[in-house]
């Protein structure tokens, strides 16, 4: 019997029996489908992670504030601890050798006038290479120059979101805002940055409502509070730093965090994040995820590939005497293996297909109702379905050999 019969005769007898069939095949449509899925969701949180890296730079480290109160900030101030601080930053540059750049960051929250809007925006006070730390970029006009930067200059540079809910269609370049007292010039406008989803578990924020001023400017020119407030124990929020190329980063990061204890007499008023090392660990993360669902998809394809024996067996006794008549008509035993085998593996192709378009399904499903971001590679695509149309033919063995096994005459006399 040519192959392409058997092929025709095997679907004819699946559709024999069609509700048998579709719950054999589920365990097989549960494996893939849950392959997929997995690999979906690994595979987004991977790519997503990287493109946040790339936002940071794998070569950068980043010291941000913690908020001290309470008797540790009265610990604090005993030991004459005053936080970040701009002499931290000026240290830091002077003291290593591998530091290419560091950037203070000033974050103040702030309404401000312009055209009659009055948004809430954070006004961020950023010093010089704040742009090449940041790896931001100006889609109008400028960012500050170093006389500016010096000269604590009355002058701006606005996020995309801000710029465009406060002047719409006028154009922001050379417009003025007022932040308390002070009036400011606009001199440029970021490009649009998003919020980030946070996946490497750095402090991010929506950076499109970010008002950007030079870091004296927000130190020098904006109303300050009593020095007793705590929100001013730290002068500064954050600083960026970009390590030498060639430098061990983790080194850097725990030269860095030496002088800075040592200038904050031990106090914990900080706290240093590597986004390189921070991918690593989620990529560890993930790889243990990605094996526990690897494990549970293989447990659901083996449930499935029993699923398939049983129908088989189950089969090959209800045809047995259709066995014997083929065998007494010059069917060989190569002719009964095959024709199991061929019902086995259409079992495992259809459910595989079912599962990948159900996998792609539930992809599509997470990305919509989690907001998480998922990618479906064609390698985890086809090597599912190979794995599907396996475990069809490994299971499909054992009932193919019993079933060519039978005797003849036996078959043809079994009631």
């Amino acid at each position: 019997m040519q192959l392409a019969e058997q092929v025709q005769t095997g679907f004819t007898g699946l559709l024999d029996h069609p509700f048998r069939t579709f719950l054999t095949m589920l365990g097989i449509i549960f494996g893939v489908g849950a392959v997929i899925a997995m690999v979906s969701i690994g595979a987004g949180a991977e790519r997503e992670a990287l493109e946040e890296l790339k936002k940071f730079g794998d070569s950068s480290i980043r010291v941000s504030s913690v908020e001290i109160q309470g008797e540790r900030l009265a610990e604090a101030l005993k030991k004459q601890a005053r936080g970040l601080r701009m002499t931290d930053v000026a240290c830091l540059a002077s003291a290593c050798p591998f530091i290419d750049l560091a950037v203070a960051e000033k974050i103040d929250e702030y309404s401000f006038y312009s055209l009659n809007s009055e948004p809430l925006a954070k006004i961020i006070g950023v010093g010089p290479g704040f742009l090449q730390a940041s790896r931001f970029e100006t889609e109008r006009g400028r960012f500050f120059s170093d006389e500016e930067q010096q000269s604590a200059a009355l002058v701006t540079v606005l996020g995309a979101g801000v710029a465009s809910e406060v002047f719409g269609l006028v154009e922001p370049v050379g417009q003025v805002i007022q932040i308390e007292r002070i009036r400011l010039r606009v001199i440029g406008v970021m490009k649009p940055q998003g919020s980030g989803s946070g996946k490497l578990a750095i402090k991010r924020r929506d950076h499109d409502r970010d008002v950007y001023i030079p870091v004296k400017t927000s130190l020098q020119r904006l109303e300050r509070w009593p020095v007793e407030d705590k929100d001013l124990y730290h002068e500064i929020n954050s600083i960026w730093i970009e390590v030498k190329e060639g430098y061990d980063l983790l080194a850097a990061r725990d030269r860095v965090a030496t002088i800075l204890k040592r200038r904050h007499s031990d106090v914990d008023d900080f706290e240093i994040q590597v986004p390189l090392e921070i991918l690593q660990q989620s990529q560890k993360t993930q790889n243990l995820f990605n094996l526990v669902m690897a494990l549970i998809a293989g447990i659901s394809l083996l449930v499935g590939g029993i699923g398939i024996m049983n129908i088989m067996l189950a089969s090959v006794n209800e045809r047995t005497r259709e066995i014997g008549v083929r065998r007494a008509l010059g069917a060989s035993k190569r002719d009964i293996v095959v024709q199991f085998l061929v019902e086995a593996s259409l079992i495992s192709i259809l459910g595989g297909l079912i599962g990948i378009f159900a996998g792609i399904g539930i992809s599509w499903l997470i990305a919509l109702y989690t907001g998480w971001t998922t990618a479906i590679p064609i390698s985890s695509v086809l090597i599912a379905f190979l794995v599907s149309i396996s475990v069809g033919i490994i299971f499909g063995s054992f009932p193919a050999a019993k079933a060519s096994a039978l005797d003849p005459v036996k078959a043809l006399r079994y009631e």
